[in-house]
């Protein structure tokens, strides 16, 4: 199934926002009263701390835009899709799974940075 929720659309452009007031109104329309967010370098819970945590984030990065790299796959209440955060000339890739509650708001978003690592050597199987 391939759906595209609506507190998708809020949750990005609450990233993209460049002020307090709308990163704040774009987060009440993505995120529900104790989403959980969770990347390799920050941790929220709520809307109050995630917003924090965003405000620091545009401080660091002015100009940074985060955009879609993929569609959305969905089964349950459960997203995932790729990203990909803009900064000057750098470019980070990433991809996050997301669960929404019964309002179709965020329950919790785990954000991972970069692909996916490599297989590991996997040593011969012993022979008999």
């Amino acid at each position: 199934m391939n759906s595209h929720p609506a507190s998708l659309d809020s949750y990005f452009a609450a990233w993209n926002a460049r002020d307090a007031a709308s990163i704040r109104r774009h987060l009440g329309e993505a995120f529900g009263a104790n989403t959980r967010y969770l990347d390799p370098h920050r941790s929220a819970t709520g809307i109050d701390e995630f917003a924090a945590c965003l405000q620091a984030f545009r401080a660091e990065s002015p100009d940074a835009v985060i955009s879609w790299a993929s569609g959305v796959d969905s089964h349950h209440q459960l997203h995932r899709y790729a990203w990909e955060l803009h900064v000057g000339e750098r470019r980070l890739s990433g991809y996050d799974v997301v669960e929404l509650d019964e309002n179709g708001r965020m329950a919790a978003v785990l954000s991972f940075f970069g692909p996916l690592p490599p297989l590991p050597s996997l040593a011969p199987a012993a022979q008999p």
